[in-house]
């Protein structure tokens, strides 16, 4: 994606918001159900808070901090949603929630619980209030609920503020 794409993302980008992306140069994205395979929180903008970072996201590494940049450069297409249930105190304790999951492994078996986490997960259980509203269908046939990027793209508490397949 260009870098106008970039520019107009970040400046719609805001702390709490969760974007859902894919690559379509990437393996996941055919392996994972739906139509985008990896989902990452926003917690600071700019690294002008108490984060030293902007990201928390949950990559084949556990968790990791992140730059939205980082995110947008391994996308070829990304969504932001905004939790309209989210008010800034609650953004807060989502993000101090998020946080909490440093050094938390990443869940290559997809079961649900903070033990080991994958990248949908880690908001899903960040949300401890489950304000997202959040659809665990078992799109990948696990055969037990599941939170996929796309349940948080379809959660009934969201809207999308920027998807960069709207724009040219």
């Amino acid at each position: 994606m260009r870098g106008r794409k970039y520019k107009h993302a970040y400046v719609l980008l805001n702390p709490g918001d969760i974007i859902v992306s894919k690559d379509k140069y990437k393996l996941t994205t055919y392996l994972i159900p739906g139509e985008f395979a990896h989902a990452a929180l926003c917690v600071d903008k700019n690294m002008s808070g108490l984060c030293p970072f902007e990201i928390a996201e949950m990559t084949h590494l556990g968790f990791t901090k992140s730059t939205f940049y980082d995110v947008f450069r391994e996308a070829t297409r990304i969504v932001i949603l905004r939790c309209r249930n989210w008010d800034h105190k609650y953004i807060d304790k989502v993000i101090s929630n998020c946080e909490f999951f440093e050094g938390v492994p990443y869940d290559n078996t997809f079961e649900l619980g903070i033990k080991a986490l994958y990248c949908s997960e880690l908001i899903y259980e960040a949300d401890v209030e489950h304000r997202l509203q959040v659809s665990l269908e078992d799109l990948m046939g696990l055969g037990r609920p599941y939170i996929s990027p796309i349940g948080l793209l379809h959660a009934k508490n969201v809207d999308i503020i920027y998807d960069s397949k709207m724009e040219k």
